[in-house]
């Protein structure tokens, strides 16, 4: 239940119109003065100071991610204004929210409305719905950059994007951090072991190497398997960098990071069988493995620094996944599908570093992309001894799984991106400067399927299951190939800022993003009139479908005001989002063919506060304040038959959220010193799709609205120069809501909490 009422806030955001997004300095140590840290942040691929920048950014830094405990991307999301982070389970579709701008809480197959970097590595996979959550250990800040950011970070910076910086090897000595977490969820155990090194290999080269290893007990029983906790997670990280400074003008960075997540079951629950309890026929597991290479050369020309980018990525993740809930347990259906993805990203920049009027930035950006998709459907073997021990027409040999009535004919998807790209900045006055920035895009996207093996679940259902039979003739895939050709989407960005004093800026800001499209398979059948992509069923069904969806635009008009004074800084950031063409799955009417299309328009307004205060050297506090509200604004009758929306239906996303913060400190002798911290987080309820179903106009069951959720955090530690220990307290007031519904109707289990109460204690010893 929230703790927050919505007219409070008015009155709040009317008596406190000086407020900000991003400002995240919290210490662990005593404070020795009250002066807000001055933080630099690479937003927009030259360092500037935060509150110079003419947009809505927030950071963490990393005392503050040490003082909290963040670890996972939900954590993230917790300390940052007008952010959501949604999760099926583990691994399993991970998705940030920004700014309200989401149409479900399990959207799969489309690109993402917000990137992910890791230093210069874009670090998810477009098309995958296994994605993995990395680790913020040895992190230096994360930068969330809110609103579109086209322009300078390309396709999939629909909404925004998050920025995790690394701290980089440093040649000025040796250095190291061990860090051990140990906590406990109603007596099952979570273990977290974390290390960093960093060595000078001569006197302008270091190497770093940073390594965490995971074992965390769930807290979800599965009474179909007898497992309780089945939700147990794990997970292994090494990343490791080397930093060169060649000469007086050339730097050389190398990375190497290497990850692999595993969760043993699905977190999801049916509240129908109880508290945290799920049932299915087999573990849902879900594993993902990584290595990412990059490459970065700097080389200044005096004038400017040319930056080249190399990255080169593989992807392996593996899901398994009960579905039997599509037949109503009719018979035990289960998935497991496995993906490969390799990426291939290059980009090269030129950065002004003149002190004068103009300053500029032009680049140009390249990606390929290929994931190769496959999947399987089968049973298990009781239920096939059930039917005398043996079903014609079941495979035994495609990827391992013995039972299969689905399988064979695996997809290969292929994307390449190209851009150039610019941004100009000129200073009109001693206070006044104003930006634009353009980047002209090409993508071209491909699909191909193999022929051969099993694809009608019809042909098995219908002699099988219904009719007690014990063989059935597959029916094969037919080979496809489809190149429907290139979209080449423009962007744009204006912005102008105001330094109105040494303390305060105002800025205004209009910027614009995109998602890449994607292939509609369907297209390349033909229907009943013989034409292609038109209805099996309905030769008069007007809705042909596409060869392939148009990227998704979003315009986002964004006015500011970023201040800091002693011991406080606040800012105020008020927005509008124009949502164009919206990327939606859909279903025609007549013959319930599934394909992506572009239908209708919807807005996000909002308003985002954040204050960091210090008033003296033992106290300090934060508050962050998001309110919105997304929704569709434009939708013809017919579009709204296919894709499940209604004029004014909500985007998934909360209206409301607070965060905030207070921060006891004690100095002790000798440099040392105690601290207690409280966090709290509360986020408003919010719907998980659309009311209707897709391709029925029929109210959708699955349709609902999660639970307001108030979550609290409690620590205390001890900290020296040299080691730290802090007892914690996670959800310390075991908030139990459901904070993630499923809106798909082939789950049971379609509910999801946050981790229950967690007592822990965190140790950190660092040279």
């Amino acid at each position: 239940m929230s703790i927050f009422k919505r007219g409070k806030l008015y009155q709040g955001v009317a008596l406190s119109s000086l407020l900000i997004t991003g400002i995240g300095a919290s210490t662990v140590t005593a404070q020795t003065n009250t002066e807000i840290d001055e933080i630099i942040v690479t937003a927009t691929k030259r360092e500037e100071r935060l509150r110079d920048v003419p947009m809505s950014i927030s950071v963490l830094g990393s005392d503050m991610i040490e003082a909290k405990g963040i670890s996972k991307f939900s954590g993230i999301a917790d300390a940052v204004p007008g952010l959501s982070y949604n999760e099926a389970s583990s691994n399993l579709n991970p998705t940030f929210v920004m700014r309200g701008i989401s149409v479900g809480q399990n959207t799969e197959g489309l690109q993402k409305a917000v990137a992910i970097y890791l230093d210069e590595m874009p670090m998810q996979d477009g098309k995958s719905t296994v994605n993995m959550d990395f680790g913020l250990f040895d992190t230096a800040r994360v930068e969330v950059l809110k609103g579109p950011q086209g322009t300078l970070f390309g396709a999939g910076t629909l909404a925004g994007a998050v920025r995790i910086i690394s701290n980089k090897p440093d040649p000025s000595g040796v250095d190291y951090k061990i860090a051990t977490d140990f906590g406990s969820t109603s007596g099952e155990l979570r273990q977290r072991y974390k290390a960093m090194y960093n060595v000078p290999l001569s006197d302008s080269a270091a190497f770093r190497m940073s390594a965490s290893i995971s074992d965390e007990e769930g807290w979800v029983k599965n009474t179909g398997i007898g497992m309780d906790p089945s939700n147990n997670y794990s997970s292994i990280a090494l990343k490791a960098a080397i930093g060169w400074q060649v000469n007086d003008r050339l730097t050389a960075d190398f990375t190497y990071l290497y990850q692999d997540n595993k969760s043993d079951d699905g977190g999801t629950v049916n509240p129908a069988l109880g508290e945290d309890t799920r049932s299915n026929f087999k573990q849902e597991e879900v594993e993902v493995e990584i290595s990412k290479y990059n490459m970065t050369l700097a080389y200044d020309l005096g004038y400017a620094t040319v930056t080249s980018s190399t990255n080169f990525s593989e992807t392996s993740p593996w899901q398994e996944t009960d579905l039997s809930a599509i037949v109503g347990g009719a018979f035990p259906w289960g998935l497991v599908r496995e993906d490969s993805s390799e990426s291939f990203v290059q980009e090269i920049r030129v950065v002004s570093t003149t002190d004068s009027k103009l300053d500029w930035v032009v680049g140009a950006f390249h990606q390929d992309r290929e994931v190769f998709e496959r999947q399987v459907m089968h049973l298990p073997q009781d239920w096939v001894d059930g039917k005398g021990g043996s079903i014609g027409g079941l495979s035994n040999d495609y990827m391992g799984v013995d039972n299969a009535f689905i399988y064979g004919s695996p997809v290969t998807d292929d994307l390449t991106e190209t851009a150039i790209f610019a941004e100009l900045g000129y200073q009109l006055s001693d206070s006044l400067k104003a930006t634009l920035g353009f980047r002209s895009s090409e993508i071209e996207i491909k699909n191909m399927r193999t022929a051969g093996g099993s694809m009608s679940v019809g042909s098995f259902l219908m002699p099988v299951v219904f009719q007690g039979e014990t063989s059935f003739t597959p029916v094969p895939y037919m080979y496809g190939e489809y190149a429907p050709g290139k979209v080449k989407p423009n962007t744009m960005k204006v912005s102008l800022a105001w330094k109105a004093s040494d303390n305060v800026n105002y800025y205004a800001t209009a910027s614009e993003g995109f998602r890449a499209n994607d292939v509609n398979r369907a297209a390349y059948v033909p229907g009943l009139s013989g034409e292609l992509g038109t209805s099996n069923l309905d030769a008069s069904d007007p809705t042909v479908i596409q060869k392939f969806s148009k990227p998704d635009k979003m315009w986002n008009y964004e006015v500011g005001m970023k201040g800091q004074w002693d011991g406080i800084g606040v800012n105020l950031a008020i927005y509008q989002m124009v949502w164009e063409d919206i990327q939606l799955f859909a279903q025609r009417v007549s013959d319930t063919a599934t394909f992506f299309t572009n239908a209708g328009e919807a807005e996000s307004t909002g308003v985002e506060l954040d204050i960091l205060g210090r008033p003296n050297d033992y106290f300090e506090y934060g508050l962050a304040i998001a309110h919105q509200n997304a929704e569709i604004t434009k939708i013809t009758a017919a579009e709204s038959a296919m894709v499940g929306a209604v004029l004014g239906s909500p985007l998934s996303s909360p209206d409301l959220q607070i965060s905030g913060h207070m921060q006891f400190n004690k100095p002790l002798d000798g440099g040392a010193g105690l601290f207690a911290r409280v966090d709290v987080s509360d986020t408003d309820s919010m719907p998980n799709g659309f009311p209707f179903n897709p391709g029925t106009g029929a109210a959708s069951p699955n349709f609902g609205y999660t639970d307001s959720i108030t979550k609290v955090d409690l620590s205390f530690g001890y900290v020296t120069d040299k080691w730290s220990a802090v007892l914690y307290a996670e959800n310390a007031f075991d908030e139990g809501g459901y904070n993630f519904i499923m809106p798909q109707t082939f789950f049971d289990d379609r509910h999801m909490t946050l981790r229950p109460r967690t007592i822990g204690v965190r140790f950190n010893l660092s040279r």
